[in-house]
């Protein structure tokens, strides 16, 4: 049996540190930028008390490579997860930085084998475009900075998270329906494994309650956030009546229900309106007819990546609350 010290890693210097991985790295290899002086002294004095000794092959490879980060995204045929993936690889590749893109496609298997080929990746974080909790995400939070976008996961509240207030944003949308409609309303929110779904659902509801005019049992469906998810459930809604107005989880769905009810002949909005979620970039071009809230996604870009910043330093920085804007469209 050897009596060997056990080599200190950079992950020992880290921990000492109260840092990332790659902040240290950053330190050691005299990367410019990106680490502040209070940070950098904590490092360097975790570095002499530990008596750490980089691997200098292992930094010679290093120093030809820039930081990567990496995206986990619900669904990379969503436009407007998309276009926010679009802008916070564009910010990173101006930083000098890489992106690596995993689409879930909503799975939480998935998911799960997404986050555990990153772990043997040793990014420098992980940013998560509408995360479910699962397993593999639990153990990820323990190893790597990750931040949550347009999606939270109770369970883990020390993680930072940029998004809008999504119940607000409901009611004030169910609000605008109720001055606008007197007639039947139906609801189709999003799948009950999603936060943001069950948050927006429970906005609508509350606000019909609230006015008197509760939404009935068959009145409101559960579908997963795609057309033809919302498809099949407008046809359902419509099986047992005439409707003055849905409101559909996400624009994902209105685009769904909106087909249904052109092929059983209703005219929208002169027959019923369609009320979705996000503002789908493609809207103003393809989607005159839907109104929606505005949800600030080049923003939400923005704000993701200094949040990814300041945990890369070894800072917490707290959510992020973005703005929103209710887009009728009559």
């Amino acid at each position: 049996m050897s009596n060997a010290p056990k080599k200190v890693s950079i992950k020992d210097v880290a921990r000492a540190a109260g840092v990332s991985i790659a902040s240290v790295s950053r330190v050691i290899n005299a990367t410019p930028g990106r680490v502040s002086a209070e940070t950098r002294e904590r490092i360097e004095k975790a570095i002499t008390e530990l008596d750490y000794r980089p691997n200098r092959i292992g930094q010679a490879l290093r120093g030809q490579m820039n930081d990567t980060f990496a995206l986990v995204i619900s669904s990379i045929q969503n436009n407007f997860y998309s276009a926010v993936a679009w802008e916070i690889e564009r910010r990173l590749n101006d930083a000098g930085s890489a992106m690596l893109i995993y689409n879930s496609n909503e799975d939480p298997a998935l998911q799960d084998r997404c986050l555990g080929d990153l772990a043997s990746r040793q990014v420098s974080g992980v940013f998560l475009l509408c995360a479910v909790d699962t397993p593999g995400l639990q153990a990820a939070a323990g190893q790597t900075p990750l931040l949550f976008i347009n999606r939270r996961v109770p369970s883990l509240p020390g993680v930072p998270f940029v998004g809008i207030d999504d119940k607000s944003a409901a009611a004030e949308l169910a609000g605008a329906v109720l001055r606008e409609t007197g007639g039947r309303i139906g609801l189709i929110h999003g799948p009950s494994r999603s936060h943001t779904s069950r948050v927006r659902r429970d906005g609508f509801l509350e606000t019909f309650d609230a006015a008197g005019r509760r939404l009935e049992g068959d009145s409101v469906v559960e579908a997963e956030l795609s057309m033809e998810s919302g498809y099949a459930c407008a046809g359902q809604l419509l099986e047992s009546g005439r409707y003055a107005a849905l409101i559909c989880g996400n624009d994902q769905i209105a685009y769904g229900a909106f087909r249904r009810c052109r092929e059983l002949g209703l005219t929208v909005p002169s027959d019923l309106a369609i009320y979705g979620f996000d503002d789908n970039p493609l809207n103003q071009w393809l989607a005159p007819w839907l109104n929606t809230v505005s949800v600030p996604h080049l923003r939400f870009a923005e704000a993701a990546v200094a949040g990814m910043m300041k945990l890369v330093e070894g800072q917490r920085p707290g959510d992020t609350i973005l703005p929103y804007d209710l887009v009728l469209r009559r």
